[in-house]
Protein backbone atom coordinates (compact mmCIF):
# COMPACT_ATOMS: atom_id res chain seq x y z
CA UNK A 1 0.00 0.00 0.00
CA UNK A 2 1.34 3.40 -1.02
CA UNK A 3 0.48 6.37 1.23
CA UNK A 4 0.80 10.05 0.52
CA UNK A 5 -0.46 12.84 2.77
CA UNK A 6 -0.72 16.25 1.10
CA UNK A 7 -0.37 19.56 2.88
CA UNK A 8 -3.47 21.02 1.25
CA UNK A 9 -6.54 20.03 -0.74
CA UNK A 10 -5.31 21.70 -3.95
CA UNK A 11 -2.27 19.41 -4.21
CA UNK A 12 -4.46 16.48 -3.22
CA UNK A 13 -6.94 17.17 -6.03
CA UNK A 14 -4.19 17.75 -8.59
CA UNK A 15 -2.44 14.48 -7.77
CA UNK A 16 -5.66 12.47 -7.47
CA UNK A 17 -7.06 13.62 -10.80
CA UNK A 18 -3.73 13.04 -12.51
CA UNK A 19 -3.56 9.53 -11.03
CA UNK A 20 -7.01 8.75 -12.41
CA UNK A 21 -6.01 10.06 -15.83
CA UNK A 22 -2.78 8.03 -15.91
CA UNK A 23 -4.63 4.90 -14.86
CA UNK A 24 -7.21 5.59 -17.57
CA UNK A 25 -4.47 5.91 -20.21
CA UNK A 26 -2.82 2.63 -19.19
CA UNK A 27 -6.17 0.84 -19.33
CA UNK A 28 -7.00 2.28 -22.75
CA UNK A 29 -3.58 1.31 -24.11
CA UNK A 30 -4.00 -2.23 -22.83
CA UNK A 31 -7.72 -3.00 -23.21
CA UNK A 32 -9.22 -0.04 -25.08
CA UNK A 33 -11.64 0.66 -22.22
CA UNK A 34 -11.61 1.93 -18.63
CA UNK A 35 -13.85 0.43 -15.97
CA UNK A 36 -14.08 2.96 -13.15
CA UNK A 37 -15.95 2.34 -9.90
CA UNK A 38 -16.56 5.46 -7.82
CA UNK A 39 -17.81 6.26 -4.34
CA UNK A 40 -19.98 8.86 -2.68
CA UNK A 41 -19.44 11.19 0.23
CA UNK A 42 -18.05 14.71 0.19
CA UNK A 43 -14.40 14.04 -0.68
CA UNK A 44 -14.97 13.07 -4.35
CA UNK A 45 -17.19 16.08 -5.12
CA UNK A 46 -14.38 18.58 -5.84
CA UNK A 47 -12.53 15.79 -7.64
CA UNK A 48 -15.48 15.30 -9.98
CA UNK A 49 -15.37 19.02 -10.76
CA UNK A 50 -11.63 18.84 -11.33
CA UNK A 51 -12.02 15.98 -13.81
CA UNK A 52 -14.65 18.00 -15.66
CA UNK A 53 -12.46 21.08 -15.86
CA UNK A 54 -9.05 19.56 -16.60
CA UNK A 55 -9.75 16.24 -18.31
CA UNK A 56 -13.05 16.68 -20.10
CA UNK A 57 -11.40 16.74 -23.52
CA UNK A 58 -8.39 14.55 -22.70
CA UNK A 59 -10.49 11.50 -21.87
CA UNK A 60 -12.46 9.59 -24.46
CA UNK A 61 -15.58 9.16 -22.35
CA UNK A 62 -17.10 6.71 -24.82
CA UNK A 63 -14.56 4.20 -23.54
CA UNK A 64 -15.21 4.89 -19.85
CA UNK A 65 -17.65 2.71 -17.89
CA UNK A 66 -18.86 4.05 -14.55
CA UNK A 67 -19.99 1.92 -11.60
CA UNK A 68 -20.59 2.66 -7.92
CA UNK A 69 -18.98 0.94 -4.95
CA UNK A 70 -22.11 1.55 -2.92
CA UNK A 71 -25.35 3.48 -2.86
CA UNK A 72 -27.67 4.75 -0.18
CA UNK A 73 -31.14 3.33 -0.53
CA UNK A 74 -32.82 6.66 -1.20
CA UNK A 75 -34.51 8.23 -4.21
CA UNK A 76 -32.07 9.08 -7.01
CA UNK A 77 -33.11 12.75 -6.69
CA UNK A 78 -32.20 12.84 -2.99
CA UNK A 79 -29.15 14.83 -1.92
CA UNK A 80 -28.02 11.69 -0.10
CA UNK A 81 -27.86 9.70 -3.33
CA UNK A 82 -24.32 9.04 -4.57
CA UNK A 83 -25.38 8.79 -8.20
CA UNK A 84 -27.04 12.21 -8.08
CA UNK A 85 -23.83 14.03 -7.19
CA UNK A 86 -21.65 12.14 -9.63
CA UNK A 87 -24.14 12.87 -12.39
CA UNK A 88 -24.56 16.51 -11.45
CA UNK A 89 -20.86 17.33 -11.04
CA UNK A 90 -19.27 15.03 -13.62
CA UNK A 91 -21.31 12.74 -15.82
CA UNK A 92 -23.77 15.35 -17.09
CA UNK A 93 -20.84 17.56 -18.13
CA UNK A 94 -18.88 15.10 -20.22
CA UNK A 95 -19.69 13.18 -23.38
CA UNK A 96 -20.31 9.78 -21.81
CA UNK A 97 -22.98 7.50 -23.30
CA UNK A 98 -25.84 6.73 -20.94
CA UNK A 99 -25.29 3.01 -21.55
CA UNK A 100 -21.84 3.38 -19.98
CA UNK A 101 -23.33 4.47 -16.64
CA UNK A 102 -24.27 1.59 -14.32
CA UNK A 103 -26.45 3.22 -11.69
CA UNK A 104 -27.67 1.20 -8.70
CA UNK A 105 -31.44 1.31 -9.11
CA UNK A 106 -32.81 2.32 -5.72
CA UNK A 107 -36.35 2.47 -7.11
CA UNK A 108 -36.35 -1.34 -6.92
CA UNK A 109 -36.91 -3.30 -3.69
CA UNK A 110 -33.65 -3.39 -1.71
CA UNK A 111 -32.71 -7.04 -2.32
CA UNK A 112 -33.79 -6.82 -5.96
CA UNK A 113 -31.67 -3.72 -6.49
CA UNK A 114 -28.63 -5.57 -5.14
CA UNK A 115 -29.34 -8.61 -7.32
CA UNK A 116 -29.83 -6.54 -10.47
CA UNK A 117 -26.63 -4.59 -9.89
CA UNK A 118 -24.69 -7.80 -9.33
CA UNK A 119 -26.04 -9.14 -12.63
CA UNK A 120 -24.93 -5.98 -14.42
CA UNK A 121 -21.39 -6.37 -13.09
CA UNK A 122 -21.30 -10.07 -14.06
CA UNK A 123 -22.60 -9.28 -17.55
CA UNK A 124 -20.12 -6.45 -18.02
CA UNK A 125 -17.23 -8.79 -17.29
CA UNK A 126 -18.89 -11.53 -19.37
CA UNK A 127 -18.91 -14.00 -16.52
CA UNK A 128 -15.24 -13.54 -15.62
CA UNK A 129 -14.16 -12.56 -12.13
CA UNK A 130 -14.77 -8.78 -12.00
CA UNK A 131 -11.50 -6.84 -12.14
CA UNK A 132 -12.14 -3.11 -12.28
CA UNK A 133 -9.36 -0.97 -13.68
CA UNK A 134 -9.77 1.50 -10.83
CA UNK A 135 -11.98 1.66 -7.75
CA UNK A 136 -12.23 4.93 -5.87
CA UNK A 137 -12.92 4.48 -2.16
CA UNK A 138 -13.35 6.68 0.88
CA UNK A 139 -12.84 6.04 4.57
CA UNK A 140 -15.32 6.87 7.31
CA UNK A 141 -14.43 8.06 10.80
CA UNK A 142 -15.37 4.58 11.97
CA UNK A 143 -13.10 3.00 9.37
CA UNK A 144 -15.85 1.86 7.02
CA UNK A 145 -15.35 1.85 3.27
CA UNK A 146 -18.00 1.55 0.56
CA UNK A 147 -20.86 0.43 2.85
CA UNK A 148 -18.84 -2.19 4.68
CA UNK A 149 -19.12 -1.18 8.33
CA UNK A 150 -17.29 -2.39 11.45
CA UNK A 151 -18.60 -5.63 12.96
CA UNK A 152 -20.85 -6.31 9.97
CA UNK A 153 -21.42 -9.94 8.97
CA UNK A 154 -20.94 -8.75 5.38
CA UNK A 155 -17.20 -8.53 6.03
CA UNK A 156 -17.01 -12.32 5.70
CA UNK A 157 -19.21 -12.58 2.61
CA UNK A 158 -17.19 -14.55 0.04
CA UNK A 159 -19.75 -15.52 -2.59
CA UNK A 160 -21.81 -12.51 -3.55
CA UNK A 161 -20.48 -9.47 -5.35
CA UNK A 162 -23.22 -7.10 -4.22
CA UNK A 163 -25.29 -7.20 -1.04
CA UNK A 164 -28.03 -5.17 0.65
CA UNK A 165 -27.05 -3.44 3.89
CA UNK A 166 -29.36 -2.84 6.83
CA UNK A 167 -29.62 0.81 7.98
CA UNK A 168 -26.12 2.04 8.78
CA UNK A 169 -23.93 5.12 8.81
CA UNK A 170 -24.86 8.73 8.27
CA UNK A 171 -27.46 9.12 6.91
CA UNK A 172 -28.87 6.11 8.76
CA UNK A 173 -30.50 4.36 5.80
CA UNK A 174 -30.35 0.95 4.12
CA UNK A 175 -27.63 0.67 1.50
CA UNK A 176 -26.32 -1.50 -1.29
CA UNK A 177 -22.61 -2.27 -1.48
CA UNK A 178 -20.08 -4.32 -3.34
CA UNK A 179 -18.20 -6.81 -1.19
CA UNK A 180 -14.50 -7.51 -0.64
CA UNK A 181 -14.85 -10.03 -3.49
CA UNK A 182 -15.08 -7.06 -5.88
CA UNK A 183 -12.75 -4.69 -4.05
CA UNK A 184 -9.92 -7.17 -3.57
CA UNK A 185 -9.83 -8.15 -7.23
CA UNK A 186 -9.50 -4.60 -8.54
CA UNK A 187 -6.43 -3.76 -10.61
CA UNK A 188 -6.05 -0.49 -8.71
CA UNK A 189 -7.63 0.95 -5.55
CA UNK A 190 -7.38 4.64 -4.73
CA UNK A 191 -8.47 5.65 -1.25
CA UNK A 192 -9.23 9.35 -0.87
CA UNK A 193 -9.69 10.96 2.53
CA UNK A 194 -9.15 14.06 4.59
CA UNK A 195 -6.57 13.38 7.29
CA UNK A 196 -7.31 15.45 10.39
CA UNK A 197 -10.78 14.04 11.12
CA UNK A 198 -9.76 10.46 10.22
CA UNK A 199 -6.32 10.54 11.82
CA UNK A 200 -6.82 7.58 14.16
CA UNK A 201 -8.05 5.32 11.37
CA UNK A 202 -5.41 6.36 8.83
CA UNK A 203 -2.52 6.13 11.30
CA UNK A 204 -3.67 2.67 12.38
CA UNK A 205 -3.74 1.44 8.78
CA UNK A 206 -0.32 2.97 8.05
CA UNK A 207 1.43 1.61 11.14
CA UNK A 208 -0.10 -1.87 11.38
CA UNK A 209 -2.54 -2.85 8.65
CA UNK A 210 -2.98 -6.40 9.94
CA UNK A 211 -4.01 -5.21 13.39
CA UNK A 212 -6.18 -2.45 11.90
CA UNK A 213 -8.17 -5.10 10.01
CA UNK A 214 -9.72 -6.23 13.28
CA UNK A 215 -11.31 -2.82 13.77
CA UNK A 216 -11.54 -0.99 10.44
CA UNK A 217 -13.08 -2.50 7.27
CA UNK A 218 -10.98 -0.15 5.09
CA UNK A 219 -7.89 -2.05 6.26
CA UNK A 220 -9.42 -5.27 4.94
CA UNK A 221 -9.12 -4.21 1.30
CA UNK A 222 -6.41 -6.45 -0.17
CA UNK A 223 -6.12 -5.54 -3.85
CA UNK A 224 -2.69 -5.87 -5.48
CA UNK A 225 -2.20 -2.14 -5.98
CA UNK A 226 -3.58 0.15 -3.27
CA UNK A 227 -2.90 3.88 -3.09
CA UNK A 228 -4.00 6.08 -0.22
CA UNK A 229 -4.11 9.85 -0.77
CA UNK A 230 -5.02 12.11 2.12
CA UNK A 231 -4.84 15.85 2.78
CA UNK A 232 -4.46 17.96 5.91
Amino acid sequence: MYFKIFENSEEFLEESSNFIYKTYKKSIDKNNQFSFMISGGNTPKPLFKKLTLDYKDKINWEKVFIFWADERYVDKESDDNNYKWAYKLLLSRVNIPQNNIYRIKTELPLEKAAEEYEKEIINFFQGREPAFDLILLGVGKDGHTASLFPNSNLLTENKRLVVPVSPSGDPYVPRITVTYKVLNNAKNILFLSSYNDKKNVIDAIITNKEMAKEKYPAAGVEAKKIYFFSYK
